[in-house]
């Protein structure tokens, strides 16, 4: 792509909201040129804020825009996999938000679309490849120094206070991030699952306050990944990795630390968007050099329908109450390396 991409965003809320504003002020070449939202007011005073955009009622009208180099999709779960592949069909790049469907099967569908086309043009916000503290863990273990990796451990604790979530909300919104992040960091697939959940309410058996994930590798490494809905007090998420000689976990949050009326306390973020702020601008800022170069990068389409394939066996696991096997379809040469 010559000279500078232009860029439209589809969904204005928290995540869309971000990514506009960092477009617009934190990455270099690139325009944010366009901004969709059923909202239209939120997103004209977005756009507004951004530098001035035009506003899209429609996001299949501003992704078939020949004004419209590129797009990011941040509309709500159930929009993402018609959206992006909508891109597929005019060959526009996308940077989507997880989940790429919200359920596996479609997810399966816009894979196997791309593929088709012999050539990527999705890359999904798993944002964590990007986060320095994750990534330290990932050259540690480039290192070699743990040798092989045998166990995986994975705390997701968010803050929503006052909302139930799903078993499957839970699942494939939030787990499916830390599904990504056993793969990715373990280089390997996951071969079965085994999920138990604690119901936010007796009363709702389907609602989710806390899910445990246990996880067996392919290679036979082992995992665990805790998710609790509403940890009541902010957002963490930390990884650990015990290899052969060793042992390497991510570094807490940096946040301020207080002293004051005879206590010492840290500052824990209240969500994602403060918790991955950096990550998020280098993500987009490495997808908008790839764009540059003519190639997409970063976490592919097969990540994500490989996180809902995860995520899809952890929700039978706990219907059936029996470990699961996760079950994709052939991997197409395209996702190969």
């Amino acid at each position: 792509m010559v000279g500078r991409s232009r860029i439209g965003v589809i969904g204005t809320g928290g995540m869309g909201g971000r990514h506009a504003r960092n477009l617009a002020g934190s990455i270099k070449g690139a325009d944010l040129v366009a901004l969709m939202d059923l909202d239209h007011e939120r997103a004209s005073a977005l756009a507004k804020d951004c530098g001035g955009a035009r506003v899209f009622d429609d996001g299949f009208a501003l992704i078939r825009d020949p004004d419209v180099d590129a797009v990011i999709i941040a509309s709500p779960d159930a929009t993402h996999a018609e959206l992006a592949l909508a891109c597929l069909e005019v060959g526009k790049p996308v940077l989507c938000e997880k989940p790429l469907a919200t359920d596996v099967e479609t997810a399966a569908i816009v894979a196997q679309t791309e593929a088709k086309l012999g050539k990527r043009c999705i890359q999904l916000g798993f944002m964590r490849v990007y986060d320095p503290a994750h990534l330290a863990v990932k050259e540690a273990l480039d290192r070699s120094s743990l040798g092989k990796p045998l166990m995986f451990r994975g705390v997701h604790n968010n803050l929503m206070p006052g909302r139930k979530r799903s078993v499957a909300d839970v699942a494939t919104n939030s787990a499916v991030h830390d599904f990504h992040s056993a793969c990715w960091l373990m280089q390997d697939d996951i071969e079965t699952v085994t999920a138990k959940h604690v119901p936010a309410s007796t009363e709702e058996p389907d609602s989710c306050r806390l899910m445990l994930i246990q996880l067996a590798f392919k290679n036979g490494a082992l995992g665990t990944i805790e998710v609790n809905a509403d940890s009541g007090y902010g957002y963490e998420v930390t990884v650990e990795i015990t290899g052969e000689h060793g042992l390497v976990r991510s570094a807490d949050y940096a946040g301020v630390t207080a002293w004051h009326s005879h206590k010492r306390s840290v500052e824990i973020p209240p969500d994602w968007l403060v918790r991955f702020e950096r990550a998020y601008i280098d993500e987009l800022h490495a997808w908008v050099q790839a764009l540059k170069q003519g190639v997409v990068t970063g976490p592919s389409a097969w990540d994500g329908y490989r996180s809902l394939a995860v995520a899809d066996a952890a929700i039978r696991s706990i219907d059936k109450g029996r470990p699961e096997p996760v079950k994709t379809i052939a991997k197409p040469p395209l996702y190969a390396s």
